[in-house]
């Protein structure tokens, strides 16, 4: 076969070659496509679509050398490139249901629109969520996957290149809901059936709740309620039910007769699920009760609950009246734990119990006041085991007198009140318990006591003009001591009087506990008819530093009658737009048969208090909710033994929590990201994606977790100088 031969059979087989590929295209079987580089050699990529233009095959018959005419380019679509003109989500709603700590998965897809009416699938997706808190999606892949903590809804983005050097992108809407059900022992699942069809709540008949209290405030947290009511027989069936929009949970029980408690408490996991799903949304509690005896069910009237969409850390430690004992309990647990089981003996002996006691800024020291008459005193370090018998302590427990006492915010100084009559104040090392000298104005040294230091370092607050001794006086005035330099002081002046307070009971003259709130801008003090709290009636106030404002904390006390509240006690942090304040209060607990209820008992409750009770120029605010009033509604802090007399609580801190730390909410961690890890498992602080970088002045636990020229320093995003 000649040479001229062999170009000529080149040329046909070329020919042929390029006919096929049309046929396929004619045919509907073509290659699809995003760029020219898809295609196979000799075809460009046209609508998604491999496509191959008409060829001149005389033309290539008459070539000398047909080899060299098949392999130079030539245009094969002489139309205008098309233009990405838009993205589309699939679907651009969708909804998971799934079960508390189960997850479920949602794909959606993108589609490319072009300015020709074309479309295809969309060239390399990126993929988004406007928040983390309900899961996680695959960024390459649009698989959305639950984590089964939070219901709630969240927008899906999409982003794809539009090929000029920026993105187009689209949102779609995704709904997540956390159902769940559960039947006690004995309850069959065809008791729901019970409750089809519920009558009207009718008084007496209905239950009736009694705890949480209506409209309650609570941290994200906190650990659950113990749900209680009033009406109830042997056999009467119980459906308890915990709903938000995008959250229901049931739970049947059945009243076994003696024993039970007319109660439920709900498991963690459920309880969590319900506080973090609709952060905005406030929970509704209800206990529809089937009678037995009628075989008729009723229906509740709600209770209404909000969660503050952050975590109130730290421990409480307060004194137990039937044990002596100081106890402590964490956040978000139940758990009461005798940290000190022996405290030491005060100098004359008479008992070893440890009281009036405050924690340092930082929650590692606690001082405390021992014995039940004479009153030494000494500072233990928390951070140490205090089990022994008896307990390390910084300097001799029986050196040195005193009744109350604060810590400065350096934790180099305590003020304390000492005595007891006259009861005045004093400076102590709390190294060494010794008296510290004072410069300046000299400290009040008659009818003083309950001292409190203000965060800010600046100013002292106290009760002046005590008529008796620090623990049970009638007549006592808000006064405040400036601090004017290291253990040197200002003259003291009155803030408000106990016999002329405005608005209050005239016949209360006693102001007692005054207490800063972490910004050091307001105090909160007990106003009533004595400083003592097992008897006599008080209520909360809250007042500006100069005493500008003055405004009486209805909610926290139970209503603008309330009058069974003393003992106020700040957290150190302010968390979800709130300060929380813990506080004495008789009033019931629950019902008889699980809490207090016709005791007329003390027991620690919590308050969340907006942190700006007040505008700038003074004037209340104007919320007719609150009428003023800065203060929630309170719950009971979990975790107390209803059956003792409990007082004196205080707040100690615990900072947020680092990345690989165990967490139940977001809140509690510095990055403020609480999920489970990639392989699985409980869930831990995570890092946040660089789209969610801390901003300044945000938690953090390292560098990493904040935007770009921050630093994290003290678990908080800051810039550094210049």
């Amino acid at each position: 076969m000649t040479a001229n031969t062999l170009a000529l059979l080149r040329t046909w087989l070329g020919v042929w070659a390029l006919a096929a590929l049309a046929s396929a295209c004619s045919d509907g079987s073509q290659t699809s496509c995003t760029q020219n580089a898809d295609c196979p050699i000799g075809a460009q990529c046209v609508e998604s679509v491999c496509r191959v233009a008409p060829r001149d095959a005389a033309a290539d018959m008459g070539s000398v050398d047909a080899g060299s005419a098949m392999d130079v380019p030539r245009p094969m679509d002489t139309r205008a490139p098309r233009t990405l003109a838009g993205v589309s989500i699939e679907p651009m709603m969708a909804q998971i249901v799934v079960r508390p700590g189960e997850r479920g998965t949602q794909r959606f897809t993108a589609t490319a629109r072009y300015d020709d009416g074309s479309t295809s699938p969309a060239p390399a997706p990126e993929w988004s969520l406007s928040s983390r808190a309900l899961g996680d999606i695959g960024v390459a892949t649009g698989l959305f996957e639950a984590n089964g903590f939070t219901g709630g809804t969240v927008q899906v983005t999409v982003r794809i290149p539009d090929g000029a050097g920026s993105t187009i992108s689209a949102t779609a809407t995704l709904r997540v809901r956390l159902e769940s059900e559960s039947f006690a022992m004995g309850v069959a699942p065809d008791a729901r059936s019970n409750f089809a069809d519920l009558e009207a709540v009718t008084p007496s008949v209905s239950a009736s709740i009694v705890y949480p209290l209506d409209r309650a405030v609570m941290p994200q947290n906190v650990y659950p309620a113990n749900v209680q009511w009033l009406e109830g027989a042997a056999g009467d069936l119980y459906r308890v039910e915990l709903r938000k929009p995008n959250f229901t949970a049931r739970f049947y029980l059945r009243h076994t007769g003696a024993g039970f408690t007319n109660s439920f408490l709900p498991d963690v996991a459920t309880w969590q699920a319900f506080a973090q799903s609709d952060v905005a949304d406030a929970g509704e509690i209800t206990v529809a009760r089937w009678v037995a005896a009628m075989g008729r069910g009723y229906a509740s009237a709600p209770v209404r609950v909000k969660f503050a969409p952050g975590a109130l850390t730290g421990s409480v430690y307060y004194w137990t009246v039937s044990s002596a004992r100081i106890v402590r309990i964490d956040d978000g647990t139940a758990t009461r734990v005798n940290f000190m089981p022996n405290p030491p003996w005060p100098r004359n002996r008479d008992q070893n119990c440890i009281g009036c006691h405050t924690v340092s800024p930082s929650g590692r020291y606690m001082a405390g006041r021992l014995g039940g008459g004479f009153n030494t005193g000494t500072v233990f370090d928390l951070t140490t085991d205090l089990t022994g018998n008896p307990p390390p302590s910084r300097f001799n427990p029986t050196q040195t007198d005193w009744w109350f006492n604060w810590w400065s915010p350096d934790e180099t100084r305590l003020i304390a009140s000492r005595g007891p009559n006259p009861t005045g104040l004093g400076l102590l090392d709390p190294v060494t318990g010794n008296q510290v000298p004072t410069m300046g104005t000299p400290l009040p040294a008659n009818n003083a006591t309950h001292p409190s230091w203000s965060p800010d370092g600046r100013e002292i607050a106290y009760v002046s003009g005590a008529s008796d001794w620090g623990v049970d006086y009638r007549n006592g005035d808000l006064s405040v001591i400036p601090v004017t330099a290291r253990d040197t002081f200002g003259p003291s002046r009155t803030v408000h009087r106990g016999a002329m307070l405005p608005g209050a009971n005239p016949a209360h003259a006693a102001i007692s506990y005054p207490v800063w709130s972490p910004d050091s801008q307001w105090i909160v003090f007990a106003h009533g008819f004595s400083a003592r709290s097992s008897a006599q009636p008080a209520a909360l106030y809250v007042t500006r530093r100069d005493g500008a404002e003055l405004l009486r904390l209805d909610n926290a006390n139970g209503g603008a009658s309330g009058q069974s509240s003393f003992e106020p006690r700040f957290s150190p942090f302010d968390s979800g737009g709130y300060f929380w304040l813990a506080f004495l209060s008789r009033r019931d607990y629950g019902n008889t048969l699980a809490g207090t209820r016709g005791t007329n008992r003390e027991q620690i409750w919590v308050t969340a208090i907006r942190r700006t009770p007040a505008g700038p120029d003074g004037m209340r605010d104007p919320d007719p909710r609150y009428g003023g009033d800065p203060s929630e509604v309170g719950y009971w802090l979990p975790g107390q033994d209803p059956q003792s007399r409990n007082i004196s609580a205080f707040w100690a801190p615990r900072p947020c929590r680092p990345n690989g730390e165990r967490c139940s909410v977001a809140s509690e961690c510095c990055s403020n990201d609480c999920r489970p890890p990639s392989g699985g498992g409980p869930a831990v602080c995570s890092p946040p994606p660089r789209t969610e970088c801390r901003m300044e002045g945000q938690t953090c636990s390292v560098d990493a977790d904040c935007c770009d020229g921050l630093t994290c320093f003290n678990r908080s995003c800051l810039r550094g100088p210049g």
